[in-house]
Parts: structure tokens; sequence; C-alpha cells
């Protein structure tokens, strides 16, 4: 019986039960709302203050339409902001089931990636060091695999970049790998890159610059193959529409007039205070939590021997963790860059730290043996601190959403009322300092303020957006705006 606990199958069965419970205990909150009806791009989209009587998405046709107009109006991410649009059309409950798949399925895929090896080769060291990296090390793993239009457009898009650097990565471990490739290869990478590069900024940059060094390298070794190159070609295909949209110039120039309390004036972009807030609030956040996966690619690197430390492991991770790594320092310089930016630079990175881990491991034996004391002692400690993490976050989720279903029988009890004044949402103080030392992992304070939580301004988007789909004439938040900068 302990066997099979330790074993990695249960170990990833574990993590992705209580990735489940938390999908399941979080509502619909901030754009999921807007998301759920067709885009308006006439009359400003459906994120800004005042915004007008919109109209349910009810088909696929309808979720076309709207995002052709959100392309032309607002931006390019299509496919995340689709996926987000479906799942708000079809509920939330086959969302929580498929978005737990995806996470998994992206914990297994960076195993593929960095070692090369088969799922045979799975192993429980491998398992919990993924599982602990992507507990404690992604940036503002709230937002990004649980949120349900920021896991839409972070998490199932870093699949989509990772499924399309999956073969360049096979073909480089295994020099037989599509030997002699099939003629569906082109179109599947084809394919492939497009959808890669129209995912999400930062990733389809990562995934164009490895792939990049990946063309470089098979053409040196006369490996290079049509599917490489038209995979790369539809990905900076694909990233170019992705960047190029019509609706990007409109949507800074709407937020310029009607958004309300923008972070960073225009005027104030590329000055000495941007470097500074976007190094404090999404370069080092990001970069400071590599550090654990950097000292495994540390260790590994200083056993080698001096003559022997530039090989084909090496070389794998200097790609990866320089992807990661040249996208962080671009979004230094892009005005008002978030922490979950950085998503799949930290991916990467866990992929690389995955290449020293296979390398490591048959020395795995003589290492515990030498260390066993601290090895256990690590290894309990990571698994307490995830233990009582995993019951602090759950205790916060609960305890908004409590709040969250009380609200809207509040809100329906009323609802004959022209307005209705309910109680703004509030966390508990430990999430806050949870939040200010680990990231944003759970709810906090800055999260309900700015979009998750209703407003105190009766045209606030979200306020009006939330009265329409559930059937309200207006609500509104007590108190002072709670917004600060």
């Amino acid at each position: 019986m302990v066997k099979k606990l330790q074993s990695w199958p249960m170990i990833l069965l574990v993590f992705l039960g209580l990735f489940f419970v938390r999908n399941s205990m979080l509502p619909l909150v901030s754009d999921d709302i807007p998301y759920a009806f067709i885009w308006d791009g006439a009359d400003r989209g459906n994120l800004l203050d005042g915004v007008g009587p919109r109209q349910r998405i009810t088909s696929f046709y309808d979720i076309v339409i709207s995002q052709w107009s959100h392309y032309m109006t607002w931006g390019g991410r299509i496919l995340g902001i689709g996926l987000t649009q479906f799942f708000a059309w079809q509920g939330k409950e086959i969302f929580n089931v498929l978005n737990t798949l995806v996470f998994g399925g992206l914990l297994l895929l960076l195993f593929r990636i960095g070692t090369g090896l088969s799922m045979k080769a799975m192993n429980s060291t491998y398992m919990l060091w993924l599982v602990l990296a992507f507990w404690f090390l992604l940036p503002d793993p709230f937002l990004t695999t649980l949120w349900m239009c920021g896991s839409c457009v972070f998490l199932w898009m870093g699949l989509l970049e990772f499924l399309f650097l999956l073969p360049f990565a096979l073909k480089y471990w295994h020099a037989d790998f599509w030997e002699k490739p099939p003629q569906w290869t082109v179109p599947l990478m084809a394919v492939s890159g497009l959808c890669a590069g129209w995912s999400v900024e930062t990733g389809a940059a990562a995934a164009g610059f490895i792939t990049l060094f990946a063309l470089w390298y098979f053409k040196r070794q006369k490996q290079l193959q049509p599917w490489m190159v038209a995979g790369f070609i539809c990905l900076c295909i694909g990233g170019i529409m992705l960047v190029k949209a019509p609706g990007e110039m409109v949507r800074l120039e709407l937020q310029r007039l009607y958004e309300y309390n923008p972070g960073l004036p225009a005027d104030m972009y590329w000055t000495p205070l941007m470097f500074k807030i976007n190094f404090v609030e999404c370069f080092w956040p990001v970069t400071k939590m590599w550090l654990p996966l950097l000292a495994l690619l540390g260790i590994y690197v200083w056993q080698l021997p001096a003559g022997q430390r530039w090989n084909k492991f090496t070389r794998f991770q200097a790609v990866m963790v320089g992807g990661a790594l040249s996208v962080m320092i671009v979004m230094l310089f892009v005005p008002v860059a978030p922490a979950r930016a950085g998503f799949f630079s930290t991916a990467a990175v866990i992929a690389a730290s995955v290449t020293s881990l296979k390398e490591l491991l048959p020395r795995k034996d003589e290492f515990y043996q030498r260390y066993k004391t601290a090895c256990r002692a690590a290894l309990s400690a990571c698994l307490a601190l995830w233990l009582v993490t995993a019951a602090l976050y759950c205790t916060v989720e609960w305890d908004v959403r409590q709040q969250w279903l009380g609200r809207i029988d509040y809100i329906n009890a009323h609802r004959e009322q022209d307005l209705v004044v309910v109680h703004q949402i509030d966390v508990m103080p430990m999430a806050d300092e949870l939040c200010e030392y680990l990231g944003c992992v759970t709810w906090n304070t800055d999260i309900l303020a700015w979009g998750s939580d209703l407003e105190p301004r009766p045209e606030g988007s979200h306020n009006l957006m939330y009265a329409q789909y559930y059937g309200w004439k207006k609500v509104m938040t007590d108190g002072e705006d709670r917004r600060v900068e």
C-alpha cells in the first residue's frame, strides 16, 4: 500500500485532484462574464465602463463573429479568448474537468521534452520534482492556471506551444525520430506552428527563439527536414497575426480615453519609472522563482569534468533558459508588464531542470546514502509546506466562494430593485500575506479590487455585465474604491 501511495501515478492523481477541487471552488469572475457575450466592437467592446446591452453567446457562430470583432477592435488572442467564450457558453463544469487534464498534460509534456524519454521511464522522483515546481514556482498560478480566462490564455496556450516544440526536442534527443518523416508531418507542423504563434505573445516569442536555434543546429547536423521549416514559417505567420491584429491599436486608444484609473499613464512609458515597475512587478518575481531550478542545473554542470561541460544536455538547457530569459528581458521594455507573462518562460526552465535530473538520477542512490538525513529533511519540508499551503489556499478559496454565492442569493432576493448595493468580497488577512511572499497564489485584495469583484460604481463594466448575465437591473458594492496606484 505504501509503495502504491509513493508511485508516480498516485502522486499525479493527488496533485490533479486538489487542482480540480480548487477549479471547482472558483466561480466565473472578472473577464469570464463579459466574454459570455458577443463582443461588440462597434460599441467599445465589453470591458469598458458604461457598456451597453449585449447578446449572450448561444452558438459556435456567435463565437466566430465575436472573435472577428474582438480581433479587429481589441486584440489578437483569438485562440485563448475563443476558448474562454466557449467555456463561458458551455458552463464552467466542463472547463474544470478539461483544465485539470490540460494542467496534467503540460506537466507530462515537459517531462518528455526535457528528457526525450517515453512515459515508461517516468518515476516518483521526476513526478515529485515536477509537481513541486508547478505548485511553488509558476508565476501567478492563480491567474494563469485557475482563473478561466487566464488559464485559457496562458496554460492552454502553453500546452499548444510545447506541443509544437515536442517534435524538435524528440529529434534532438533521438536522431532516428522521423528519420523518414511521413508526408503528413509538414501540414501537421504547419498547423501546430500557426497555433503556437497565434497563442500568446510571450510564449510565441520564446518558442520562436528556441525553434530558430533548433533549425540552426539541425542544419549544421545535416538533419534539417521540411516539417521543421514549415513549422517555423507558420509559427512566424501566427506570431505576426497575433501582434499585428488591427484591434491592438484600437484597444490602446480606447483604454487611453475610457479606462478607469490606468496603471501607468502613457506619458510615463519608457521612463526609469516604467523600467523600475516592470523589474519589481514582472522580471524579479518571475526569475527569482527559477533559482531552485537553476541550482539543479548548476549541480549537474559542476559535477561534470571541466572539458565536458558543453555537451548535448547543456546545449539543450542553454537554449531553453536563453529563450526564457530573452523574453523576460524584452518584457522590461513593455508598458505595464504583469508577472503572469513569464508563464511559458518558467515552464521552459522547468523542462531544462528535468534534463539535469535525468543525468543526475543514476547517481541518486549514492547521493542519497551520502546525504540521507539532508535529503529526508528537504523532502519532508517540501511536502509539509505543500500540505500547509494547500490547506490555506483551499480555506481562502472556500471562504470567498461562500461570500460569492451568498451575494448572488441576496441579489436574487432583491432583483426587483433598480439598484442593489452589496458588500464587497473580503479575503482573510492571511491571503494577502501569502501572496505578498509567494506571488498571486490565491485570492487576495488586489485581485478582487482590480476586476474580480464588483465595484462601488454603478457604471463599472463588470457591474453591468454581471447584471446582464444574471438578469438583474443594476448592482454595485458599498464602501470606497479599493484600487490604489
